[in-house]
């Protein structure tokens, strides 16, 4: 009887413990925002997109064939790591500006750095993609260069430079199309909205007149803890 009662006594249900889920924080609009990192919160993953530059400006031609096609603008980089941080303490978010577009003839803006600071000190930063050239002589205008993956101080980081915008058509007898804006440096964290970081495409050579550009996209900044 007694080994029974042992026997029943070696029965003890199993609880799995419930699986913890990662909060998150997404910042995808333009700005300069303050983040309090919670209560017991050590560790925090941030992904930080820059923003797209402005796609170039066109030119007109001479009847009936069209003018050269604005350059399209560079995508902002991305960088990703995990930071070391301490509870109830003040994290700086940066959200990159989207590039201007280039006025007709002329080149767009550069898209704006998006960075996370902490003390004082930018421990992540990504840049923002440059502008597309408008048309320069007979040719069409160059692409925007791709942002730089500058830093992300922590572990398991990762630097993805933008990618370049391409170059427009050189128009009359040629193609008049602008360039294709860059893509941001991948991946985007799904929350971030559709194109971020995307260069904007440069404006298609008119017959009568040229065109503006297209406006880049903002930068975003994920933090997960």
């Amino acid at each position: 009887m007694a080994a029974a009662a042992t026997a029943v006594g070696l029965v003890v249900p199993l609880i799995a413990a419930a699986p913890a889920h990662a909060a998150a924080s997404t910042y995808n609009a333009s700005g300069t925002y303050t983040f309090t990192v919670p209560g017991g919160v050590t560790k925090i993953t941030a992904s930080v997109t820059g923003a797209g530059g402005g796609g170039g400006g066109s030119r007109y031609g001479a009847f009936p064939f069209a003018g050269q096609g604005g350059g399209g603008a560079g995508g902002g980089a991305t960088v990703s790591c995990t930071l070391t941080v301490t509870p109830n303490s003040s994290l700086t978010i940066t959200v990159g500006t989207a590039g201007t577009p280039g006025p007709l003839h002329y080149g767009g803006g550069a898209g704006g750095t998006s960075s996370v600071t902490i003390g004082g000190t930018q421990r992540a930063t990504a840049g923002g993609g440059a502008g597309g050239a408008g048309p320069a002589g007979v040719y069409g205008g160059a692409g925007g260069a791709g942002g730089a993956a500058v830093l992300c101080n922590g572990t398991a980081a990762t630097l993805r430079a933008g990618n370049p915008g391409t170059k427009g058509g050189n128009g009359g007898v040629e193609s008049n199309s602008g360039g294709i804006g860059g893509t941001a440096g991948g991946p985007v964290p799904a929350s971030c909205t559709a194109n971020t970081g995307r260069g904007g495409d440069g404006a298609a050579g008119g017959v009568f007149t040229g065109y503006a550009g297209n406006p880049g996209n903002p930068g975003c900044v994920v933090l997960t803890y």
